[in-house]
């Protein structure tokens, strides 16, 4: 098992991978590989963070698998684009 140590940054605050129990090293490197999440210099973005949760949530709240619960999240964030760029458009 190939031990990382992962770091996010948002506004000042960092957290570290002891800090996110909740994801198993493996887990965040099944999430690289998956492209769901890019860890650079061993740190994570606070959205690809955002991102993983949302993965997570959707995975136990319906049984779907990793691969299912990713394609829902980019679904969804490709929806919330829209949304914001038909929001836009109609405030014009």
């Amino acid at each position: 098992m190939k031990l990382i140590r992962v770091h996010c940054h948002t506004e000042g605050e960092k957290y570290r991978l002891e800090d996110l129990s909740e994801f198993h090293p493996n887990i965040l490197l099944l999430f690289a590989e998956l492209g769901i999440i890019e860890i650079k210099e061993n740190t994570v973005c606070y959205d690809d963070l955002r991102k993983m949760n949302r993965v997570r949530r959707i995975k136990d709240n319906c049984g779907v698998n990793t691969i299912g619960a990713t394609i829902i999240v980019d679904l969804l964030d490709k929806i919330e684009k829209l949304q914001d760029e038909l929001d836009n458009l109609r405030e014009r």
